[in-house]
């Protein structure tokens, strides 16, 4: 029988309420009353769950009318570890690395709030879970679109519960809590598998522990689909089909320069092109490109890596990130020699990078002749389209249109509806800048001219500032003007 699927987390469930089913027989048949009144229950029952149940239920609420519900075994999973009360600390031993986040642990109370915090942040697409000891509670946030929102406070004393079963999980030392640690899980919840990656840092309190997602089920993004205006569009595939020369990408931790460089590789002739990549770590399998995992406890570095790689007769190499003068100088000899190299920079804006390149004691000359372009870029998060508000722009974005030239006098707002998770925003877009160099701009690296004068030149050739492609996308209704003032230095 086809029966209607409901979210419990729309209800509010009481424990020590007399008419709620003990939590054994919930545990054990996947049955949780929503309601009751004299003529009628209401009782959710996870999909797939034994007849025996549904006929136990009817039976026991004789003569009333029973009306079923599907929930998901996620859904119950995570409501099971929601209203979990603890007393004890856990200290059961897993021997695998692949945990089934769907499954209920009847007799282990905190491997059951531990699915239910990854099954959360899975469900709200967080791309990190923070939890941190504080005073007297302990913490848990989840990273939404580059924002941290606390979405729970526990008990302190259950910190170290949790912390010893992530660790157990993650196969890192349970003993140890004066250094930090790294580990690495794969958990699977609704046919989703993740790859979590743990860090660990001591702190005064305890310890600061934070698992980062990385959905695999998530297909890569096209370039198309990154949030690049027309104009920034075209340039960028322009350079995608050089034979060689540098393409770099900068901006802060967190601004998607490596979703870029997969999506700048998806674009390219995997069949007719040796692409090799060098990335720390491999976040996203690319078919028909070889993928290279740095590990540097194996002394396996990214200089001493792109030296071994250019003996593969590679077409296009991309380099996760330029760290050091090393590979720096190696990047930029080896698009010289007739290879693409496409890597990544940490500076504030796109023309800045031939400053942050001649810091690292590159000649002037050689950066001339192999950079091609460069693109700094910043995520903000989209507006939510279904409860999105249209104002007359403030007066002080209404002088910013004007400074860039911006034709419009409107501002969009957040309002939260429940499609948004009351936030009013609901995924994230990319606001960037392409600097192009020609050969004036070569000559006036190889001459050493400052940055102003590269920049002036640049601007006056048609260059779109960030801010200018920002205030666009804030008068189109895509973003907030709080959200690129936030990202975006006008």
């Amino acid at each position: 029988m086809k029966r209607e699927f409901i979210s419990l987390k729309e209800n509010i469930f009481n424990f020590a309420e007399s008419n709620q089913y003990p939590r054994e027989f919930i545990s054990n048949t996947g049955a949780i009353k929503i309601s009751e009144d004299e003529v009628q229950v209401c009782v959710a029952v996870v999909e797939g769950s034994n007849q025996s149940a549904y006929d136990y239920i009817e039976g026991f609420h004789l003569p009333k009318k029973i009306k079923f519900y599907n929930i998901t075994k996620s859904d119950f999973a995570a409501f099971i570890g929601n209203t979990t009360n603890v007393v004890a600390k856990e200290s059961v031993r897993v021997k695998t690395d692949r945990f089934n986040l769907d499954d209920i642990a009847h007799d282990a109370p905190i491997v059951n709030i531990i699915n239910s915090i990854c099954i959360e942040a899975i469900r709200l697409n967080a791309s990190d879970i923070h939890i941190e000891c504080q005073n007297n509670y302990m913490r848990i946030r989840y990273r939404i679109d580059g924002i941290l929102k606390t979405i729970k406070k526990m008990d302190a004393d259950l910190f170290y519960s949790i912390s010893n079963r992530i660790k157990i999980m993650a196969n890192m030392n349970t003993m140890e809590q004066r250094l930090p640690q790294d580990g690495r899980l794969t958990v699977s919840v609704e046919e989703i598998t993740v790859d979590l990656r743990v860090s660990t840092v001591p702190t005064t309190r305890g310890e600061s522990i934070v698992l980062r997602l990385f959905n695999k089920s998530t297909g890569i993004l096209s370039l198309d689909e990154i949030g690049f205006c027309k104009t920034d569009l075209d340039k960028i595939k322009k350079y995608t089909k050089y034979p060689h020369g540098l393409i770099l990408l900068t901006g802060p931790t967190g601004s998607g320069k490596s979703t870029t460089l997969h999506a700048l590789i998806g674009t390219m002739p995997s069949e007719e092109l040796k692409i090799i990549t060098i990335e720390d770590p491999v976040e996203q399998i690319i078919p028909g490109v070889n993928q290279v995992q740095i590990n540097e406890e194996i002394n396996l570095t990214f200089d001493g890596m792109l030296r071994r790689v250019l003996r593969q007769d590679p077409n296009v190499i991309m380099v996760g990130e330029i760290r050091d003068t090393v590979t720096a100088e190696l990047a930029l000899r080896s698009s010289l020699t007739g290879h693409l190299i496409l890597s990544t920079l940490h500076t504030n804006d796109s023309i800045s990078v031939i400053s942050r390149l001649c810091d690292m004691g590159l000649e002037p000359y050689l950066i001339a002749a192999v950079l091609r372009c460069s693109v700094a870029q910043r995520l903000v998060r989209k507006l939510c389209v279904k409860c999105i508000k249209q104002h007359k722009a403030s007066w002080k974005l209404a002088q910013l249109y004007k400074k860039y030239k911006i034709k419009s006098d409107v501002m969009f707002v957040a309002a939260g509806c429940h499609e948004c998770n009351h936030t009013g925003y609901k995924g994230r877009t990319i606001v960037a800048e392409i600097f192009e160099v020609d050969e004036e701009i070569e000559r006036m690296i190889s001459q050493q001219q400052s940055i102003a004068e590269i920049k002036k030149y640049a601007n006056k050739n048609g260059m779109q500032l960030i801010a200018c492609d920002a205030l666009a996308k804030v008068s189109g209704g895509i973003t907030s003007f709080e959200e690129v003032e936030r990202e975006v230095l006008f």
